[in-house]
């Protein structure tokens, strides 16, 4: 808890830097402070995504939950925050359109990554079905 609100103070502090570095006219350094921060973000919530990583493989382990199921939840969950992530950034520098075409890709690929999920429901139903 204590990181999530040294990094919303991080966050804030680094808001008010880039504002005033854009009312200076320096947008350019404004997107790249903004940039650094986020990297730095994302950094620190690295060991945060480890832990919940393992309570995912525990859980999944303990359950009997196949590997293939976890593996696709966790790939999905990935390709959903960083496009969200890589589009928020595209949106800052006013690239709403890149953003938009960044989303749309985010969204196939995790269509792609759910067929096989998609393929064994429907075999399972197939094979109930007389």
């Amino acid at each position: 808890m204590a990181t999530f609100f040294a990094l919303v103070g991080l966050a804030l502090a680094g808001l008010f830097c880039s504002l005033l570095l854009k009312q200076s006219g320096l947008t350019l350094l404004a997107l790249l402070l903004q940039l650094a921060l986020s990297a730095l973000i994302i950094w620190r919530l690295l060991p945060l995504l480890a832990e919940v990583l393992q309570v995912f493989r525990r859980v999944a382990d303990s359950s009997g939950l196949s590997q293939l199921y976890l593996g696709v939840l966790l790939k999905i969950i990935a390709v959903s925050y960083v496009a969200e992530f890589a589009a928020s950034l595209c949106k800052d520098a006013g690239e709403n359109a890149l953003a938009a075409k960044l989303e749309l890709a985010a969204k196939v690929v995790v269509l792609l990554l759910a067929v096989p999920i998609v393929v064994n429901i429907l075999d399972s139903v197939v094979s109930i079905l007389p």
